[in-house]
């Protein structure tokens, strides 16, 4: 018996820890999903739309410390008038900066997963940061990580390539 405690023990804190980590991939993923398409849905988008869906972001994440350890980039990727795709827009939320990985605004952009635009083609992309912390320090090595997840989804009402009505284009 005093063997076997300690090893179920860390078994248990090691597979909690995983169940964790595996949560959190999916909630990441599903607020990349949720925000990319909420912001498909508008015809013309301003900064209080934008505003208004960061100020969701715990509560799509389902955890209060987003605030602090997360971070969402949201992009306009298009291929208007030239070969390659550039970034028309973007804005940032959260509290755990980090940068882009598509790219910055004007320049060339890297749509994920290899994603190629036709001619005149436009999507939303929306990029989620979120630094796991682990709840057992050293149950499973290699989880005290950054999560990174992307959704792409191309506009519902026309073309969202303009930011004119965006308070500050490269900050939300």
């Amino acid at each position: 018996m005093a063997i076997i405690t300690p090893v179920l023990l860390v078994l248990l804190c090691a597979r909690s820890e995983i169940c964790l980590y595996g949560r959190s991939h999916f909630q990441a993923s599903q607020m990349a999903s949720t925000v990319a398409d909420a912001v498909s849905r508008y015809e013309a988008v301003t900064s209080a739309d934008i505003t208004s869906i960061f100020s969701v972001s715990s509560q799509v994440m389902g955890t209060e410390d987003f605030k602090d350890n997360g971070y969402v980039i949201l992009s306009s990727v298009s291929r208007t008038g030239g070969a390659t795709p550039k970034v028309a827009w973007q804005c940032k939320g959260g509290g755990h900066a980090s940068t882009s990985r598509i790219g910055a605004v004007t320049k060339d952009a890297t749509p994920p997963g290899g994603l190629v635009l036709d001619a005149m083609d436009d999507v939303i992309v929306a990029e989620v940061f979120y630094k796991y912390s682990p709840l057992f320090a050293n149950a499973v090595p290699g989880l005290n990580d950054e999560l990174y997840k992307t959704a792409v989804f191309r506009p519902r009402l026309g073309s969202l390539t303009s930011a004119s009505r965006l308070l500050a284009p490269s900050e939300g």
